[in-house]
């Protein structure tokens, strides 16, 4: 789909503010390490307020590479496990959305130019309709600084790997998989269109996250909002990626769009059986130019890099500072502390739960027993549409029947970050 060049104009606009707050926040890899940088923002034609024409918002920033192998997963709800930018990014702006609603219930004189409210009243129905959607010609678009992990990038990798590791990672080497069975980081890479575990070394335990390729297209699905926004927030979909360092030459950048297509795109347009309000909204895919001042290509210029950076920066617009994640915890975190709540990442499960429970009594739903898990909060929050989407997704007949699904004992903590012991199954 091609854009207006007013469209294009405008999220050139986004971007460059992308790159002034990333510069604000003072955030600098060490030397010669590269990162990833991924955003979230808004855009609206014209102003509901003031009948002009509205900036982009930018709602959510991040970078970061890494990712927890799931033998160091926390049952406690304070550890970041994927840090990769993408996934730190929604987040961020799932966190932004329920902070907007707080503050639209909080105040009878604060009008969002992003959210407004639908004609539902609050009511602990799961079946009933959210209170509260974008403001008609909002859109949602997403910056990434390089193409995601995961199935959106196996044909860039592939035409860039040499003859030996081309054969470490050929499919020829592994064992044969089932359709739907996923694929372990960049092994088997000409395997297209499947599911993928983030990647990692060889000889590193494996991470059970998936990767951003795969959660980028389940999002186009499900919407940004999560099971806690979906309590409150008609699907949030994602309007355009825009995604940066792709190759100027004609025929890899040929070989990227198809793959981003498929990847981001493809893979779900067949989803069947969604529930009303929900859809596959497809997100327009474009690449950008603009660099990005710490990515790879960029650096590799000045001075050879010599790995991705471990630290991962997280800013959520009108909250709390900015935060630098190491190793899934805010950095200077004492181990002795980790658990303590002045120390809790904001992006953390156990942050946004909390979130939750002020979001439900701002609505006036105070809904949460203090005895009430992270994972059931998440299933009694969801809606029943929500549900039903998700089983349309993962289920045995959707088209990511092969998602890998986090242990419940990894869910089963207390907004206060006590672990129970879990009793029954729930998926992610």
């Amino acid at each position: 789909m091609e854009l207006s060049e007013s469209t294009e104009n405008e999220q050139d606009e986004a971007i460059e503010a992308v790159f002034q707050i990333y510069k604000g926040t003072g955030f600098k890899p060490p030397p010669k390490q590269f990162t990833v940088l991924a955003a979230f923002f808004l855009t609206i034609s014209t102003s509901h307020i003031s009948n002009v024409r509205q900036p982009p918002k930018v709602i959510s920033l991040s970078t970061g590479t890494k990712c927890m192998p799931a033998i160091k997963y926390s049952p406690r709800g304070e550890l970041v496990h994927d840090s990769h930018a993408e996934v730190l990014a929604r987040r961020g702006a799932a966190r932004w959305l329920l902070e907007e609603i707080g503050r639209i219930s909080d105040s009878r004189e604060y009008i969002s130019e992003w959210l407004t409210r639908t004609d539902t009243t609050p009511s602990i129905d799961p079946d009933q309709p959210p209170r509260y959607k974008l403001r008609d010609g909002v859109e949602v678009n997403m910056y990434i600084s390089t193409l995601p992990c995961g199935d959106a990038s196996m044909g860039y990798l592939a035409s860039i790997q040499d003859k030996t590791m081309a054969a470490l990672k050929s499919i020829n080497t592994f064992p044969v998989l089932a359709p739907h069975q996923a694929s372990r980081g960049r092994d088997n890479y000409n395997r297209l269109g499947v599911l993928r575990t983030k990647p990692g070394r060889a000889d590193s335990p494996p991470a059970l996250s998936m990767s951003c390729s795969d959660k980028i297209a389940k999002w186009s699905v499900l919407g940004i909002q999560g099971s806690f926004g979906a309590k409150f927030l008609e699907p949030v979909y994602i309007s355009e990626v825009v995604i940066g360092e792709v190759p100027l030459e004609q025929e890899l950048r040929s070989v990227v769009r198809t793959d981003c297509e498929r990847a981001l795109r493809g893979r779900v347009k067949n989803t069947k059986d969604l529930p009303q309000g929900y859809t596959v909204h497809l997100p327009r895919i474009r690449f950008t130019q603009s660099p990005f001042v710490h990515s790879k290509t960029e650096l590799d210029i000045i001075v050879k890099t010599t790995g991705s950076c471990n630290e991962s920066l997280c800013w959520v617009a009108d909250s709390k500072p900015a935060e630098v994640l190491i190793n899934g915890l805010k950095r200077s975190t004492p181990p002795r502390h980790r658990y303590a709540e002045k120390y809790r990442p904001l992006l953390s499960r156990i942050s946004v739960f909390n979130l939750y429970y002020r979001t439900l009594n701002l609505e006036g739903l105070d809904l949460i027993q203090p005895q009430v898990t992270y994972t059931g909060a998440k299933t009694a929050a969801s809606s029943m549409r929500y549900q039903r989407a998700k089983l349309a997704l993962f289920g045995a007949e959707g088209p990511f029947a092969g998602w890998i699904k986090i242990d419940e004992e990894f869910q089963c903590f207390t907004m206060d970050g006590h672990c129970l012991k879990p009793t029954v199954s729930f998926e992610t």
